[in-house]
């Protein structure tokens, strides 16, 4: 029976080659995200946080590192890496295994690319500006088991069929379960 690293392993061999490596955002204001996997007691686990109520958009909501492109980042890797080291900490550049598909948000005009990332162990990371209350870090197959789905009537009045994860007390949604529910599928590929 092959033991639980080798499993990981070749999780992210499979998950790397499902991975876009090139990506192209559509219009929109250019951000990118960390979506950072490390291995932890009940298997592989995903850095999220927790944003700060008094922020002036999305207060409160669980999303990944992550924030709007600056002229001087050389790609969305860079932006995902500046904003991930200022919003907590991160101390090393993780192995780059590729992007999610990117998206676009249309409440805040965001378009977005989903940076994935893997680190050999969990990194020492604390929330370090204002805009983070707390560090979230579910393992993935939790997430898994919880997926829920639900009706969101989006601003143009269109209704989207969209995935859901209540995990311990906290609703991650939107954007952030869009893109968990792509890894979802990239690792089962």
């Amino acid at each position: 029976m092959p033991n639980e690293d080798a499993l990981a392993s070749a999780a992210l061999a499979r998950l790397a080659t499902g991975l876009e490596q090139n990506l192209i955002l559509p219009a929109g204001r250019p951000s990118a995200v960390l979506v950072l996997l490390y291995p932890g007691e009940a298997g592989l686990q995903v850095l999220l946080t927790q944003r700060a109520e008094d922020l002036d958009h999305h207060k409160g909501q669980i999303s990944f590192p992550g924030g709007s492109c600056d002229p001087q980042d050389l790609d969305y890797w860079a932006t995902a890496l500046r904003e991930a080291e200022e919003e907590v900490g991160l101390p090393e550049a993780p192995q780059r295994l590729g992007h999610l598909p990117p998206l676009f948000i249309p409440v805040s005009g965001f378009a977005v690319a989903p940076c994935v990332g893997y680190l050999p162990a969990r990194p020492a990371v604390y929330p370090r500006t204002r805009e983070v209350a707390a560090l979230v870090e579910p393992p993935l197959e939790d997430l898994w088991a919880i997926e829920e789905w639900e009706d969101v009537k989006t601003p143009t009045g269109a209704v989207w069929r969209m995935p859901v994860y209540p995990w311990q007390g906290r609703r991650i949604w939107g954007a952030t379960a869009r893109m968990l529910h792509t890894l979802r599928r990239a690792l089962r590929a």
